[in-house]
């Protein structure tokens, strides 16, 4: 009897300790062998709500790929990677011709029942994306940049006063286009300042650099034409008006491929409070 009762107590340990464990959890999830024979009809109707989630919201074309751990856990909005890929993306009004995600944390927990939907987890993304000549003259078109160019003109005065900005992308060269004018005696025409700038990222903000200058200006200096972009900072205010609120992007590397600007790096998203 004794050992019946022992055995008994053993078993009913082990089961309240199966039922006790947070079936939900990271730990859980990431470390036991789950039983997955639905789990790419779920996987897939994922991806198919999220694309087509992503088309309503943003047009554009999209593949997604979806995998996650149990069917009830997909279900409450866990899932262990995603990877999107979509082009002619419009966000903000601005279209990107190409962006890619893919999670780099492998337990993310989203709860779609809210409105708006709230993280659950901390998530980490990669992610590439390339901006054309649109999508950077459509950003400048917006309305709060008008806030930059009526910093750099208090800054500018009397000297010149800045109109208007736009800019091309030719032979994998980004020419930056600035009108300007004189405040004090203005030209009956606006003038044209065209500077042609490469790159370089410091504490994950683009700088200009290796920038060329027409000789026609005459001896300016190439370091008041690079603070100048800088404070014009076309690629900058793209991705600013781009960022969502919601996450911290940390961008890593920029460059001109195919004559369209490729810039890569990484997605925080915190969870909520």
């Amino acid at each position: 009897m004794n050992k019946f009762i022992l055995t008994l107590a053993l078993v009913l340990l082990t089961t309240s300790t199966v039922f006790a464990a947070d079936k939900y959890s990271a730990d859980y999830l990431k470390n036991h062998k789950h039983f997955a024979i639905m789990n790419p009809v779920a996987e897939s109707f994922a991806a198919r709500t999220i694309k087509s989630s992503l088309q309503k919201e943003t047009g554009g074309k999209y593949d997604v790929k979806f995998e996650g751990y149990t069917l009830s856990s997909m279900k409450k909005g866990i899932f262990k990677d995603l990877e999107i890929t979509g082009e002619n993306v419009v966000s903000e009004g601005i279209t990107i011709p190409y962006v890619h995600l893919k999670s780099l944390s492998d337990y993310n927990y989203v709860d779609y029942t809210k409105d708006p939907i709230e993280f659950k987890s901390d998530m980490k993304f990669q992610y590439d994306m390339l901006l054309s000549d649109e999508s950077i003259n459509t950003a400048l078109k917006h309305s709060t940049y008008n806030a930059v160019l009526e910093n750099i003109n208090k800054v500018a005065y009397p000297m010149f006063m800045v109109k208007g900005v736009k800019t091309k992308i030719l032979n994998n060269q980004l020419y930056v286009v600035t009108s300007y004018n004189f405040p004090i005696m203005p030209a009956s025409k606006d003038k044209v300042f065209v500077v042609s700038s490469g790159f370089i990222v410091e504490n994950g903000k683009i700088k200009a650099s290796n920038i060329k200058l027409d000789s026609a200006y005459g001896n300016i200096s190439l370091s008041k034409v690079a603070n100048l972009l800088n404070l014009l900072n076309p690629l900058e205010f793209t991705l600013n008006i781009l960022e969502s609120k919601k996450c911290d992007a940390n961008i890593e590397n920029v460059n001109i491929v195919d004559n369209k600007i490729k810039i890569d790096g990484k997605i925080e998203v915190k969870r909520g409070e």
